[in-house]
């Protein structure tokens, strides 16, 4: 079997392990925690905003690794998001962040909703490039949706790094009974400075079930449709 890797998890590792080290080293007050589930978590809020890319071989480690170090640009990026994760990490900890990790996948005395990571894009409306600085809020029945965690920010923001890509994961819902069907209505707001404002309403079919699922699965996602943000002034002409 062919192993896949992705070889941006060593360069993040990397760069917010530098990041921490450094910031610990001027003492900032607001870093209060630099333990190594609160690095993995940021590291995980870094990941969670950036691309992929995939090897196969060692050959393909040694030159994209080569590559990637050489990006200015995705360096200031991923430590741009690894900063703002620290603060985040920092400012409202795991409650079991100094002890060792466990499996948050677990069977419960009651049924939950578990939501799939949901995962968009935004370009600009005239010329199809990604976006970055646009602000994104995930409603559920028409207030801020709770997320699974502080890695999962709502709002959130689009990096030059995520390629106007952005990501929300849900925390479950209640529910009376296993294997109740219900369907969720979600709705987007967006914003970014120079642009008309979008809203984006969705609808999300689950099935309760007994498993808090609290480990992010690849095949458990939910992929929104493209949204184009035109130029305040400029018409729309799908509209």
């Amino acid at each position: 079997m062919v192993n896949i890797h992705n070889i941006m998890e060593e360069q993040v590792i990397t760069r917010v392990n530098k990041l921490y080290d450094q910031v610990k080293e001027k003492g900032s007050a607001w870093l209060t925690c630099d333990c190594e589930n609160c690095r993995m978590d940021t590291v995980s809020y870094v990941l969670n905003r950036i691309p992929p890319r995939y090897v196969v071989s060692g050959r393909g480690v040694t030159h994209n690794t080569r590559d990637l170090s050489a990006d200015n640009q995705l360096v200031a990026d991923i430590d741009q998001l690894g900063v703002e994760g620290m603060r985040l990490v920092s400012s409202a900890k795991r409650p079991f962040h100094k002890s060792t990790r466990e499996n948050f996948t677990a069977v419960l005395d009651k049924p939950v909703f578990n939501f799939p990571t949901f995962l968009g894009n935004v370009f600009d409306g005239q010329t199809f490039e990604p976006l970055s600085g646009v602000n994104i809020l995930l409603k559920l029945n028409g207030k801020p949706a709770e997320m699974m965690d502080i890695t999962w920010p709502n709002p959130c923001n689009t990096f030059q790094a995520t390629q106007g890509s952005y990501s929300f994961w849900c925390l479950p819902v209640p529910s009376e009974k296993e294997g109740e069907a219900r369907t969720f209505d979600f709705t987007l707001d967006i914003n970014a400075d120079g642009y008309q404002s979008v809203t984006f309403s969705f609808s999300v079919p689950v099935t309760s079930e007994k498993i808090d699922r609290r480990e992010v699965n690849s095949t458990f996602s939910l992929n929104i449709q493209d949204i184009f943000l035109f130029k305040e002034g400029v018409v729309n002409e799908q509209e």
